[in-house]
């Protein structure tokens, strides 16, 4: 199995260190499966990492995109993280088969290990809030093989029907709920959402997310004000705004944020 490109340089957060034999079969005891040769031998060369490929091809329309789903990261052998966090993860989201090894989560969607049909596991999507499920792979390795760094999200027109009063009000519930509550990711995925509403909630969003004090959500929320700086999305959000947030992100202690924005400042003032 190929992993060139799969992961970077340095070791990340997700990273448990070398694992036995024994490791091994008391975290399989204890989670009553045989974990993929596929799996463990990857597991052995680095145990657990975040993903630079991160998207897996689907025809299958779910909450992350039309015709792909997001893997940020895949766990290790072991726990906190790793896949021993299974066991708390299906628990606090309801998913009641003990079959499902959790192998990546940003819940409410996780990407899962499928014992339920058979011995040797299958890979599938799985959304507990849209009670979505899709199958992506017959096993861990064609999984692996199939994930990209990136894929051009085929564009539905979402713009057709007006919102209700009660779902724009549903909406910005929503965004209050997942900028209080939500992980870097969660907060992407609604934002996501909220860019095929209207203008007005996704101005109340940006300025959200502007405010939150994870710079991996500034860093999220750069990918949308690059687009508006290259002269993309007119008529959304207003230059003199635009460049009042670019200027706050430029002074941040981030380097990735702080580079980001600089980038976007050059490219703002090519555009006026």
């Amino acid at each position: 199995m190929k992993v060139e490109g799969l992961w970077g340089k340095e070791l990340d957060d997700y990273n448990q260190g070398e694992f036995d034999l024994e490791t091994i079969e008391t975290i399989q005891k204890e989670l009553k499966i045989d974990l993929p040769d596929s799996y463990i031998q990857l597991m052995k060369k680095r145990n657990g990492f975040y993903l630079k490929k991160k998207y897996y091809p689907t025809d299958i329309p779910n909450s992350w995109a039309t015709n792909s789903v997001h893997v940020d990261f895949l766990y290790g052998i072991g726990e906190n993280p790793g896949i021993l966090d299974t066991i708390y993860l299906r628990k606090e989201w309801g998913i009641r088969s003990k079959k499902l090894l959790i192998i990546s989560a940003d819940a409410p969607m996780f990407i899962c290990l499928d014992y339920r049909r058979r011995k040797h596991p299958a890979v599938v999507f799985i959304d507990v809030e849209q009670n979505q499920e899709i199958h992506l792979a017959k096993n861990f390795e064609e999984f692996i093989k199939g994930l990209v760094d990136h894929i051009e999200e085929e564009e539905l027109n979402l713009y057709d029907s007006e919102l209700s009063e009660q779902e724009i009000k549903d909406y910005y519930a929503k965004i209050d709920e997942v900028i209080q509550k939500g992980k870097p990711g969660e907060i992407d995925r609604v934002f996501t959402k909220i860019l095929s509403t209207n203008n007005e909630l996704i101005r109340y969003m940006v300025e959200k997310m502007r405010q939150h004090e994870k710079p991996k959500v500034h860093f999220y929320l750069l990918l949308f004000l690059s687009c508006c700086a290259e002269g993309e999305n007119k008529g959304i959000i207003e230059d003199n705004y635009l460049l009042e947030v670019l200027d706050e992100f430029a002074q941040s202690k981030n380097r990735d944020v702080r580079d980001f924005s600089l980038y976007s400042l050059k490219e703002l003032h090519k555009s006026r």
